[in-house]
């Protein structure tokens, strides 16, 4: 199960003055997954991968596994 560091995924998004959905939208997920994982729920590993590479950061800055 791979959770989000929820503060530092907001904060990366919010960085680039992105929304939910232009996050999403530049990982090719949908908006419902990228809210989702903001709220605290678990991601896939390849969505936490595209996540991180789209916002420039490690995925172990913003993802951990537990």
């Amino acid at each position: 199960m791979v959770k989000a560091n929820v503060e530092a995924l907001k904060a990366a998004r919010l960085e680039r003055g992105w929304s939910s959905m232009e996050l999403a939208r530049r990982a090719g997920a949908t908006n419902e997954t990228v809210r989702r994982i903001e709220r605290g729920c678990s991601a896939h590993p390849g969505t936490a991968k595209k996540l991180a590479d789209v916002l420039e950061k490690p995925v172990t800055e913003l993802f951990s596994i537990s």
